[in-house]
This record gives structure tokens, sequence and C-alpha cells, in this order.
């Protein structure tokens, strides 16, 4: 009797798929951060500067430190970073002049727009292959995803810390 392997069950592919995305994913903003001169974490704190100042909002210390997960002493590091390579400008807030919005400086529209942006285009180009049915499974799936990781953060952080 001939033994057939057992064929891959479709959820590992799955997954083996996305984490082969997540990596590729992270080497990318590695090397675009490298080419920028800044590392992945002020790399992803510029990327939400950028967004929020597109949709029009303001962005602030804490909005970075709840994004990245780290401490307010980090994140102030961070932005300083930001601001001594001319990517961005602390400016006192629209909304409470007691706050410190972070605005994008022109610096970072010109080199990190046109980078993002052509990567941008190429992953649009890439998802407008797919069938408004596969763009409508993925959409749910990843949303998934994210609800999923989401969940998972918020239990480790509610747990007791170790001591």
């Amino acid at each position: 009797m001939k033994h057939e392997p057992e064929a891959t069950p479709p959820d590992t592919g799955v997954l083996e798929a996305l984490q082969v995305y997540r990596a590729a994913e992270a080497a990318m903003r590695r090397r675009t951060g490298a080419a920028m001169g800044i590392g992945e974490n002020d790399l992803l704190a510029l990327r939400l500067i950028l967004d929020n100042t597109a949709l029009g909002r303001p962005t602030f210390a804490k909005d970075i430190s709840a994004y990245l997960g780290v401490s307010s002493a980090s994140t102030t590091l961070l932005i300083d970073r930001l601001a001594k390579s001319g990517f961005v400008e602390r400016r006192p807030s629209r909304i409470d002049k007691r706050s410190v919005e972070l605005v994008p400086t022109r610096a970072a529209l010109g080199e990190t727009g046109p980078l993002l942006a052509a990567a941008q285009e190429q992953i649009a180009a890439a998802t407008a292959e797919l069938s408004p049915d596969e763009a409508e499974t993925v959409t749910r799936f990843l949303t998934k995803m994210r609800e999923t990781v989401d969940r998972i953060a918020s239990e480790r952080s509610a747990r007791p810390k170790r001591t």
C-alpha cells in the first residue's frame, strides 16, 4: 500500500503566506528607513504623522506611543530624532494650545512622499488584479487578523506583570 503525503491544510498555507508577507514588508520598511537615515519605528511614526496629516487629523506624542506600544520616554527620543533629521516639527496644537502637535516638514513630504507613494502605487496595482469577490475575502481575512492581534495585545497588556 502506497503512503500518500498529506495535503497541506489551506489554513497552513495562508498563515505561511501571511508570515512571509509580513517579513517582506518589515524588510521593505527597514530598507526605506535606511535610505532615509532613520530606524524602522521612526519610519512607522512618520508614516502615522503623514497619514494623519493627509486626513486632516493632528498627531500628538501620545498617538505615537499608543501606535508603537512604547513608553513616553521612548516616544520623546523618537520625536527628537525625527525633528533633528528634519522630518517633523513640533507646533502648538490648533485644538488645545497647551498641547504640541507633530507635523511633517517639507523635507518629509518631499523625500518620504515619493518613496512611499511609489511603493503604494505598486501595492495598489497588485491589489487591482483581484476580483471583487477575492478582494472582499482578503479584506475580511485581514480585518479578522488585525482584530485578533489587537485582542492578543489587549489581553497581554491586561495581564499582571511578572516580578
